[in-house]
């Protein structure tokens, strides 16, 4: 059963009775909202060949009331692109296809002044361009194509707060427990995100933004609502602490703020820990997550001993939650990843790559930036509808 409990200066929202799931999808469906809603959905050309991202689009397909899904797809040729749109022109919504790999799009980001590049926050990046595009679409709603316990009133639960006017939110964060029959997943979560915020808030007590993001249940969450106003007017960062990086650019706009409980049980496809590769898994996310973390807090020095402790107390407190629920507790597992964790604190912090610029600053620069993104998305033959010609 959900708690109703309130922290920080955001708003939680809890799933407190039964059944909530539908009364949030019967909204839409009584209404008119839906059709102003966004899907972006950002995905490595694998995982159309895996099992979540079928079942995903399965689960999509009886969403009526959605308005578009726009598919942004990473690391595909011709031929297996032409596969994965052939698979989404399938579902009943209007759908967008986005063919990242095309030489087109990389000729687009020379004429726009970036650098090549390739990873999820890009692809975000250019979806979010993509939904600007399209004058009917005013809140997106963002989530992963890899996730093993994907249910489609995730959509619901993040859009209704913003499209709901006796809500009003800009922003919604999703959260949820991240766990499986071998135990407690979200390592960096609950090892590495939730100790260093405790830490350097010790440290800077009068950093808002530090507190602001410590009263998020899961900020590492790839799952997220905004509106399209919002999303185009933020810069989007190319490294794995996008998903920390989002937050606190949405509360300098001064956005209304919001986190929804999705489910009781969440999981995706695991990354590898990595241990003895800093280029790779966990071991990479931690490193990007660290550096996120410091910049926003304004420095560069944490307290190593101060960090340890506040692991050592979060790793005891999982390993109780674990046994208390009956999940394996994983302590050699947890140890590692801590020990992880704790190097990774002690050592120097390779520079984060610059954020690509928000569309909002390029529409001023290149006036017609969203239109040239539109043609080349309608060559890449979007269905079934041509998408706007006007930012």
């Amino acid at each position: 059963m959900a708690d109703f409990q309130q922290q920080g200066s955001i708003t939680t929202l809890h799933r407190l009775v039964d059944g909530d799931s539908a009364e949030v999808s019967r909204f839409f469906a009584e209404r008119d909202v839906g059709k102003r809603v966004a899907l972006i959905l950002p995905c490595l050309i694998s995982e159309f060949r895996g099992t979540a991202l079928p079942r995903i689009i399965d689960q999509i397909s009886e969403l009526e009331w959605l308005g578009r899904i726009i598919v942004g797809v990473d690391g595909a040729d011709r031929d297996s692109f032409e596969a994965a749109r052939a698979l989404i022109t399938q579902l009943p919504q209007p759908t967008t296809t986005v063919w990242n790999d095309d030489d087109a799009m990389k000729a687009l980001d020379r004429n726009l002044g970036i650098a090549a590049g390739s990873g999820k926050g890009r692809n975000l990046w250019r979806s979010v361009g993509v939904a600007a595009g399209f004058g009917e679409v005013d809140t997106i709603v963002v989530h992963d194509a890899d996730i093993s316990t994907y249910e489609s009133s995730f959509i619901a639960r993040l859009a209704r707060p913003i499209v709901d006017d006796r809500l009003g939110f800009d922003f919604v964060k999703g959260f949820y427990p991240r766990f499986d029959s071998e135990g407690l997943n979200g390592r960096v979560t609950r090892l590495l995100v939730g100790p260093l915020l405790e830490s350097l808030i010790s440290s800077e007590p009068d950093n808002e933004d530090l507190r602001y993001l410590a009263s998020f249940r899961y900020p590492l969450a790839g799952e997220f609502a905004s509106r399209i106003s919002v999303a185009q007017s933020i810069p989007m960062p190319e490294h794995w602490g996008v998903d920390i990086s989002l937050l606190v650019a949405v509360k300098a706009l001064g956005a209304a703020i919001a986190q929804t409980d999705l489910t009781d049980r969440y999981d995706h496809k695991h990354q590898l820990l990595s241990a003895d590769n800093a280029q790779l898994g966990l071991h990479r996310m931690a490193g990007d997550v660290i550096g996120t973390l410091l910049s926003i807090a304004g420095t560069d020095v944490i307290d190593a001993n101060m960090f340890d402790e506040k692991l050592q107390h979060a790793a005891s407190a999982h390993r109780a939650n674990a046994i208390s629920n009956g999940i394996p507790a994983n302590e050699g597992q947890e140890l590692v990843a801590g020990k992880l964790f704790s190097q990774l604190i002690r050592e120097s912090r390779a520079v984060l790559p610059p954020d690509l610029p928000s569309w909002d600053q390029l529409c001023c620069d290149f006036p017609d930036c969203i239109q040239d993104l539109a043609g080349i998305v309608d060559s890449q033959n979007t269905s079934p509808g041509a998408i706007s010609s006007s930012p």
